[in-house]
């Protein structure tokens, strides 16, 4: 296959990496081989497919497709770079080709998902040396794909899953001894999909039932969008609004609420990384997944609060695998540290 040339000079520049036939890149497995690798956050399209309007709820297998070529991440293959935030600098102007091609990646990246199938994510996995992934449900209210992803866990146990429910849901105490049945490992929040506050008292009612589970509790956390970019006319008023739900200084109320809650913060913050530090320190309860963040950032939290609550994350489809794992490597000297990212700390929280 031809690879762009956007592409080549990605392979020049990051020599961890690799390109698959399709156009989506891999580790070089020879980097990772003695490691288990877990990944804590992944999307499929049977975990998100509620959310979609009835007639784009359909799977689509196509092996040769570029998931990252479909993805919202990077705005533009100009744009990427490992050293940024979800690997991608950010256009500030509309009024620009990166502009132009971001505002559109904005409205059709989530098309993804239609792609990130059962059998896709075992094959990306394989490419990449992960033994497990953890694939996140999201259902608006009163809706559920529990029934959906019980059946996948239960025949691939490469897969596992945390379950949805919605602040706004009906019935929800009877939502979660139902789900209790099934066969999850936690529970999963996503403020901005929701355009639902994290902090707002129906969202911490419905955490404090889940606390009471004793299951770990993951919500997407920070915002989504650099701010210069947030700032701009690239973003809708309604995308500025939606990411504002789960900004990180909302986090302290809510931890503050829930305080035998294992709970774990997804994304590190994104671009509101910079609060990360002082809310490990101050909830010591709390973990964070470190997939879209560079190595950099990865280093910053080791040095501050060590690796034991750190959890190797991708937010697969929407980034590459293989990204997230080249930022563990370049963060870490001690093979403890690795250990610990990659799988020893996911183990504990996962109980297998």
């Amino acid at each position: 296959m031809k690879y762009c040339r956007e592409k080549i000079k990605i392979l020049e520049e990051n020599p961890e990496l690799q390109l698959c036939d399709n156009g989506d890149f891999k580790i070089d497995v020879d980097l990772v081989d003695n490691y288990e690798i877990i990944d804590m956050h992944c999307h499929l399209f049977a975990g998100l497919s509620q959310l979609f309007p009835s007639f784009l709820q359909k799977e689509k297998w196509n092996k040769e497709k570029s998931l990252m070529d479909m993805s919202c991440f990077p705005f533009s293959m100009k744009l990427f770079d490992l050293d940024e935030i979800y690997f991608t600098k950010c256009p500030t102007t509309l009024l620009s080709s990166d502009g132009i091609k971001s505002r559109i990646k904005l409205f059709s990246g989530a098309l993804v998902l239609n792609y990130a199938t059962e059998e896709r994510i075992i094959m990306d996995m394989n490419s990449n040396h992960i033994s497990k992934s953890v694939v996140q449900q999201i259902n608006p209210a009163n809706k559920s794909c529990a029934s959906t992803m019980n059946e996948m866990v239960a025949r691939n146990n490469r897969l596992l899953t945390f379950a949805s429910i919605h602040p706004f849901d009906e019935n929800i105490l009877s939502k979660i001894d139902d789900y209790m049945k099934l066969d999850i490992k936690g529970w999963k929040l996503n403020p901005h999909i929701w355009n639902v506050p994290i902090d707002c008292d129906k969202t911490i009612e419905l955490l404090k039932e889940l606390e009471k589970t004793g299951l770990p509790i993951l919500s997407c956390s920070g915002k989504g969008l650099p701010k210069e970019m947030l700032d701009s006319s690239i973003p809708t008023k309604q995308t500025k609004k939606e990411v504002t739900t789960q900004s990180l200084e909302k986090f302290k109320k809510v931890l503050a609420c829930i305080p035998n809650a294992t709970f774990i913060l997804a994304h590190s913050g994104c671009f509101d990384f910079d609060y990360m530090t002082s809310i490990l320190k101050e909830f010591p309860n709390t973990y964070t997944d470190i997939s879209v963040q560079p190595s950099k950032n990865i280093r910053k939290l080791i040095d501050s609060v060590g690796s034991s609550r750190l959890l190797f994350g991708t937010d697969y489809p929407f980034v590459s695998q293989a990204f997230s794992i080249v930022s563990v490597l370049r963060a870490t000297e001690l093979e403890q540290d690795r250990n610990n990212i990659f799988s020893n700390n996911a183990k504990q929280l996962l109980k297998i």
